[in-house]
């Protein structure tokens, strides 16, 4: 017998270190990287289950949205 997961209980999973951002579980969404004033930065569809994005962006804060999964980063 085999379990199939509906896509919605797969946990979407949002991680940065040292300039990469690391989303698990999101495959087929859409990344956003938002400034704090509310400009876009970057936009990338997520074509695999364990995808890393090297962000090459100013240093500061920023929103970072995966489908309804919101963080905050913050870039050093």
């Amino acid at each position: 017998m085999s379990l199939m997961l509906p896509l919605a209980a797969m946990a979407t999973s949002i991680s940065y270190a040292n300039g990469t951002l690391s989303v698990t579980g999101a495959e087929g969404q859409v990344l956003e990287v938002i400034s704090l004033t509310g400009k876009c930065v970057m936009e990338e569809r997520i074509t695999s289950p364990a995808q890393r994005f090297e962000l090459s962006i100013p240093k500061g804060c920023y929103i970072v949205k995966v489908g309804d999964v919101v963080r905050k980063v913050s870039v050093r």
